[in-house]
């Protein structure tokens, strides 16, 4: 069974609003987390653009192995409750849950390939990526050698 396979139907039925959606697996919870997260890297700098969207369904596409059907639906759901999130501790919780030392510094380093995918690195992405790295428990000297990678 793939990715968001349930949901996507209902989804695509319109027989479930994308805020009442809940996920039940593990993957599906990871995925989304990992989206939001990337989008609010993109958005703390107040421009959502382009290339910093692109960089992010890329990301997603190939981490997750997600169709083009899969990914618009995640997006969607990712950008909605990113919109409406309150804390970031909601998103980092399922990480810390579900990923080893490594992987969440990885993560960080996608975070900063978002961060930089418009050619630069703004003060308000470098602080977002410092808030969820320490709500991720990553030591700060991983944190500063996945910004120089």
């Amino acid at each position: 069974m793939s990715l968001f396979s349930g949901l996507l139907d209902k989804f695509t039925s319109k027989s479930q609003a994308v805020d009442d959606i809940k996920l039940d697996k593990v993957d599906d919870e990871i995925a989304l987390s990992t989206c939001v997260l990337l989008i609010e890297v993109s958005k703390s700098d107040d421009a959502f653009d382009e290339s910093e969207k692109n960089k992010i369904i890329d990301i997603i596409k190939n981490k997750f192995s997600l169709d083009d059907n899969q990914m618009t639906f995640l997006l969607e759901i990712a950008d909605k409750k990113n919109n409406d999130m309150i804390s970031l501790y909601e998103w980092t919780s399922s990480i810390n849950e579900s990923y080893n030392y490594d992987q969440k510094k990885d993560l960080i380093k996608l975070l900063w390939e978002v961060a930089y995918a418009d050619g630069r690195i703004d003060k308000y992405e470098d602080y977002t990526i410092r808030k969820i790295s320490e709500l991720l428990y990553v030591k700060h000297t991983d944190f500063i050698r996945m910004k120089l990678s």
